[in-house]
């Protein structure tokens, strides 16, 4: 494609530097207003839930550290920022679950004025900011009331696309500007360090990867430009590192070896090996990580989720039978190339379940992506005049290419909420050259601006469907939907979960605050001890038995006091004088057995007092 296009559209193609209209300003920033009342609301009225499992080990270290006690909210394997933003709201008086979703409102408001400043700014065109704002907001909606930092994490990949085009335009500024803005862009990688861990390798091959193909596309043969990426690459590594090593430092002390975090390690190691996870012959029951953490998930770097967890042979004939045979769990990746083999195997029979996920909430991004690729092979797209869809599309890119790599056939996919940046990278991308293509079509082209219009119009259409209507027709064949209050309904009372179990404990005072329990259904007992701001040991696939005499000296080794029975209604309870007294009896609605997706059904859930 020839370079000499026309230059009296620079902001078209990534290179603005005037300024947008105030008339495109005011009427973008009334949309975006406009769009957060729904989206505050949904948050307001979710924020008596909990949501997400993982969210009640953010809330618990965020209380620690609205407590002062920082020795042990710091967490190698949760990232700190969420916890960080919570931590004055409930130093404020909120209550966990509201400071949680405060929290989110806040950040979904940024990133609505974050991504349409960043478009509006570079495109100049109030139409292409609207269509921004207008996919996005649908999004944001479905997720508002989600208790995780993917949120946060999509704040910063708009942040941080915005920054890699700043940075793009000062490799031919001064020496002083490059330095400047490559500190600010590594001090943004720091904050996505910070904000979830697998952002560092997004940001480690995104920025020298923009900056090699950048040079050879265009300068390669001017080792001055060479010269100019190299001082932005390394300035924002030295940025990147100086941020970050109060962190670290802090993570290294506590854990008595350097670390920058423990949850890559954890949530990988799985993806080389068939090794089945289970019980063997001993009981493992791991244990908080401190006397104030809700569950053993709180911490689970294996240095303390390991040295924590106790352990007992298991001595009944039933238990044992239960476990299976070690030898069928035995794994047969057990060489280098047989790990990588069925590394690549898994992710391409996961690579179907991907998308789907994907499809969940943003249909569109596989063909806006696909489109992108044609348009480059065929030079619709000229990487130089079109740096700010380009950029975006490489960061997205290699978003996608990195939860690919981890994605799973048994989690279908995993869980779509990772994918979110997805979303909004596309719809950048898209945004980036409406301007251009719009002025390209030229006047006279009616039918070709019609079919931008409705193309555009249908990307809207499938955000709206998908997230704030929960439909999956047209656009998808898995359903998307909020999660919290229901979708579209901006007044109303808060929304409560219905908790029987929790209900009927705290109607008969059953399990004192402050308690350590334990139960046959692992899965249900972390938000059990958060709603009653208990303690829980154990983990989920040990298939724990009471009446066995084993087990039950390894809970009082563990010093828990209550223990939780789980059997339908319609089965046989198990004995359980052997074990302690039964201090309450409950028959609830409620998931029974310690399987995932198990349905909720007639549960009876017995309370042993073990000390007694």
């Amino acid at each position: 494609m020839s370079h000499t296009a026309p230059a009296a559209h620079p902001a078209r193609t990534g290179g603005a530097t005037t300024r947008p209209t105030l008339r495109a300003v005011v009427l973008n920033l009334l949309l975006v207003v406009a769009l957060s009342v729904p989206i505050v609301s949904m948050a307001y009225r979710s924020r008596a839930l909990v949501t997400n499992i993982d969210g009640i080990s953010y809330m618990g270290i965020a209380r620690k550290y609205a407590e002062g006690d920082v020795t042990d909210a710091v967490n190698a394997y949760w990232s700190p920022m969420t916890s960080w933003l919570m931590a004055p709201f409930i130093r404020s008086g909120l209550g966990l679950t509201s400071a949680f979703l405060a929290t989110n409102a806040v950040v979904c408001v940024a990133i609505l004025v974050v991504s349409a400043w960043l478009v509006l700014r570079v495109t100049r065109s109030g139409w292409a900011t609207a269509f921004t704002t207008a996919a996005t907001a649908p999004v944001l909606l479905a997720n508002v009331a989600r208790q995780t930092p993917d949120l946060l994490v999509l704040l910063w990949f708009v942040g941080f696309v915005w920054m890699m085009l700043v940075a793009d335009r000062a490799r031919h500024g001064s020496r002083r500007r490059r330095i400047v803005v490559a500190a600010a862009l590594g001090a943004l990688c720091a904050l996505g360090y910070f904000a979830k861990l697998f952002l560092v390798p997004v940001f480690v091959v995104v920025v020298p990867l923009w900056f090699a193909f950048r040079w050879w596309r265009t300068d390669h043969r001017d080792r001055a430009a060479l010269r100019s990426s190299l001082v932005l690459v390394l300035t924002a590594a030295v940025a990147v590192v100086v941020v970050s090593a109060p962190w670290v430092v802090a993570l290294s002390v506590k854990y008595h070896t350097v670390t920058a975090g423990s949850s890559l390690v954890v949530n990988t190691e799985s993806k080389f090996t068939d090794a089945a996870d289970g019980p063997d012959d001993d009981y493992v029951l791991p244990r908080p990580p401190d006397a104030s953490a809700f569950s053993p998930a709180e911490d689970r770097t294996p240095s303390v989720f390991d040295g924590r967890a106790l352990s007992a042979p298991r001595t009944t004939t039933a238990s044992r039978a239960e476990t299976g045979d070690d030898e069928d769990r035995a794994s047969t990746t057990t060489t280098l190339a047989g790990k990588l083999t069925y590394y690549v195997s898994q992710r391409l029979d996961a690579l179907p379940y991907y998308q789907l996920r994907i499809s969940s909430f943003a249909p569109f991004a596989k063909w806006i992506g696909v489109l992108f690729a044609a348009a480059l092979l065929f030079r619709l797209v000229d990487t130089r005049r079109h740096a700010f869809a380009t950029v975006a599309a490489v960061a997205t890119g290699v978003y996608w290419l990195g939860y690919a790599g981890i994605a799973t056939v048994e989690s279908f996919g995993g869980n779509a909420r990772y994918y979110l940046p997805l979303a909004s990278g596309t719809v950048i991308m898209v945004a980036a050259l409406l301007p251009d293509a719009w002025h390209r079509i030229g006047r006279g082209r009616t039918v070709r601006r019609v079919l931008a219009v409705v193309a555009c119009l249908l990307v809207v259409t499938a955000s709206v469907t998908q997230n704030a209507l929960g439909l999956a027709a047209p656009f998808s064949s898995v359903l998307g939907g909020s999660i919290g209050a229901p979708p579209l309904q901006v007044a109303g009372p808060t929304v409560t979960q219905k908790e029987p179990l929790v209900e009927a404990l705290r109607a008969h005072h059953t399990i004192p605050r402050d308690s350590r329990i334990a139960g046959s259904n692992a899965r249900a007992m972390a938000q059990l001890a958060f709603r009653l701001d208990a303690h829980v040991s154990g983990t989920d696939s040990q298939r724990y038995d009471i009446q066995d005499p084993s087990f039950v000296r390894l809970l009082h080794r563990a010093d828990v006091q209550y223990w939780l029975q789980f059997t339908p209604e319609d089965a046989q309870p198990k004995d359980l004088t052997g074990a302690g007294t039964v201090v309450d009896e409950v028959v609830v609605d409620t998931t029974c057995q310690d399987v995932k997706g198990a349905d909720v059904e007639p549960c009876r859930v017995q309370v042993v007092d073990l000390d007694r």
